[in-house]
């Protein structure tokens, strides 16, 4: 059961519609994170200098470990609302509305951002509208707005528009812009490579660790030292462009076929922002000077185009095309995204249940989407958002190091719950007689995503006091909200609430330890992976015609093939154990397929028992196991 289908106070509910295939999501992931490329490649340079792609590759790691994490995390959990779903599960609703507060805000100036950053595209093409203004009558006062503004708070409500219209469509709006900047940022790099690319001038920058400058704006920990701590600014700025991967989650009950969509989606869209942040910036180096990328930090993509002898010029427009697209569709994930977080914690009583109304013609979250998106929209009238923008990585930090800590904790107290995919890389600890099972990207998350944004408290403080600020504001309105429902501030009610996409299931398969290949080949092709399977072996003792040291031998020979298909399954992705059980057949099945630890029952038919007399045929076992268990038995063929 997923949350769009809960009943309320309003009546039935009325779910949002599944209408997202896997290039839609994958081009939801990407364009949150791709836009943010075409500012932070001049930015990172202007701090890191010739270590820029240093800067991004560590930053990458939180973007990794964190994307790893929603992918497990959303397949198992398929719900609107991403780290607050995950956090509330996890923890209590208080860890939850704090998640979902700390991406509201980032989402909300995504959306005026990238549509200041869209409507200035639009200057290549029409350079006079960076210079107009209008002056407004408005209860006798005159308001004088920019030209850039108003078509920035345009552009903001044509995405409401689309938004409202259906999810299909904004996702359709997505696949466009993603793909023609895919072309064209694949073409820059293969072009800038093969004609461009000086490999001394490259190996010359690497040298150089950090701009020597000293700028105002940075709060220096130490004296001296300038370049090394204008490396670590420069992290905390790469980290802004890898923002965004939680797109992919947040549109979980929107997804087709989420548990096999999303996992894809997901890594998909984290190779291509890796090839392209790391790509474009270890390129640009060995292309151009860095104090020239540093000094185009409004174009840094046109700038590193321009920089490619012959068809550079040529090349220009188009970016300037990709540029306007993929920060269009950046801003549309904003709204997106903000309207799906804000549906999801009404829905768990966050927030004012008013927003988790959908339109039962469109199926979207009409409430959430036009309060939001006129939010964005008047923040990007106002225009300049400088200081606004520090808020970005302080509040999508945290949330990813909660989804990081979430998953961990998870993996423990939910265990049951059946993950069509899991992080791969997992650590098995044992304390106090407990097994726990860590997985290690999610731990190195985890510290990445706390070192990185210790290190934007220390150096930004503006981000630190807005930061702050917003988390001390949101703590005040949750407390109030949950007083005046009488509801306790860390209750876990909400989480209790969550359930998965499926359970894990225990089944008994029957098997004789002979053919063992087909047996594993028959599971593998017919059993899903929520199985947890158990092999049994039953060697006989009723009608007993062999001596008591052929049975042991038998045990033993079977012991050792049944720990070879355990090994077989589990490197299928089958969770799996063995037994072997010495005892009359009949009783023993009994035993066994009536114990509550037993859900189904599996027998591989022409490979489980030897067809000999009428009391241990295949048949006589299905009748016994029917009528002792019925429902249980599934009989699968090689």
């Amino acid at each position: 059961m997923v949350a769009g289908n809960t009943p309320t106070s309003e009546g039935a509910r009325v779910s949002l519609k599944r209408d997202i295939g896997w290039y839609g999501s994958f081009a939801m992931g990407y364009a949150d994170v791709g836009a943010d490329i075409y500012v932070a490649l001049g930015l990172v340079a202007a701090y890191a200098a010739g270590w820029a792609p240093f800067a991004f590759l560590i930053a990458a790691i939180t973007y990794v470990a964190t994307g790893l994490a929603y992918a497990e995390l959303a397949t198992a959990y398929p719900y609107a609302g991403g780290a607050q779903v995950y956090s509330m599960k996890a923890f209590n609703d208080f860890a939850g509305f704090l998640a979902g507060w700390l991406v509201m805000l980032d989402y909300t100036v995504c959306i005026a951002l990238f549509s200041i950053a869209t409507a200035g595209y639009l200057t290549f093409f029409i350079p006079w509208l960076a210079d107009l203004t209008v002056v407004l009558g408005v209860l006798g006062f005159q308001i004088e707005l920019s030209v850039m503004g108003l078509a920035s708070f345009l552009l903001v409500v044509f995405l409401i528009g689309v938004n409202i219209i259906g999810i299909k469509e904004s996702s359709g709006l997505n696949i466009t812009m993603v793909t023609l900047n895919l072309v064209v940022l694949t073409a820059i790099m293969v072009i800038g490579l093969l004609i461009a690319f000086n490999l001394d001038l490259f190996t010359a920058q690497l040298a150089i660790r950090g701009s020597p400058n000293q700028w105002p704006h940075i709060a220096y920990l130490w004296s001296g030292g300038i370049s090394d701590q204008n490396f670590l600014y420069a992290v905390t700025l790469a980290m802004s462009s890898f923002i965004g991967i939680e797109s992919i989650a947040q549109a979980a009950e929107e997804t087709k076929k989420p548990h096999r969509t999303i996992p894809r989606a997901t890594k998909m869209s984290i190779v291509a922002v890796l090839v392209f942040a790391v790509g474009l910036s270890a390129i640009s180096i060995g292309i151009m000077p860095w104090t020239l990328l540093a000094g185009n930090t409004e174009a840094p993509v046109s700038a590193l185009a321009q920089a490619i002898p012959v068809i550079g010029s040529y090349l220009v427009p188009f970016v300037a095309v990709t540029g306007f697209a993929i920060c269009l569709v950046s801003s549309n994930t904003g709204i997106i995204g903000v309207s799906r977080v804000v549906f999801s914690m009404s829905h768990f009583g966050l927030v004012p249940e008013w927003f988790s109304k959908v339109n039962t013609v469109t199926r979207t979250p009409v409430r959430a989407i036009v309060t939001f998106g006129l939010i964005g929209a008047i923040m990007a009238l106002i225009g300049n958002l400088d200081w606004v923008a520090d808020l970005y990585n302080f509040g999508a930090l945290l949330s990813y190091m909660m989804v990081n800590l979430s998953l961990i904790v998870l993996r423990h107290t939910d265990s049951e719950t059946h993950r069509s995919w899991e992080v791969p890389f997992s650590i098995h600890i044992t304390y106090r007689s407990q097994k726990f099972t860590v997985p290690l990207p999610s731990l190195v998350g985890v510290i990445a995503c706390a070192s990185i944004w210790t290190l934007v408290v220390l150096f930004h403080p503006v981000g630190r006091l807005l930061g702050l600020t917003w988390t001390g504001i949101g703590v005040s309105v949750y407390g109030l909200y949950r007083r005046r429902r009488g509801k306790p501030f860390f209750s876990k009610e909400g989480g209790r609430t969550i359930r998965p996409l499926a359970f894990k299931m225990n089944a008994l398969v029957l098997v004789r330890a002979e053919r063992t290949e087909e047996i594993v080949e028959s599971l593998v092709k017919n059993i899903d992976k929520r199985f947890r399977l158990m092999l049994l072996h039953i060697v006989r003792t009723d009608d007993w015609q062999t001596p008591l040291s052929s049975a042991d031998q038998e045990k033993h020979e079977a012991e050792a093939a049944l720990h070879e298909m355990v090994r077989s399954l589990s490197a299928a992705g089958y969770e799996t154990d063995h037994r072997v059980q010495v005892g009359p057949l009949n009783r023993t099945i009994i035993e066994s397929v009536t114990s509550s630890d037993c859900d189904f029952v599996i027998l591989p038919r022409r490979s489980a028992f030897k067809k000999g007399s009428k009391k241990d045929s295949e048949d006589d076992i299905v009748q016994l196991i029917s009528s002792v268990a019925p429902g249980k038995l599934m009989v699968v063929r090689k």
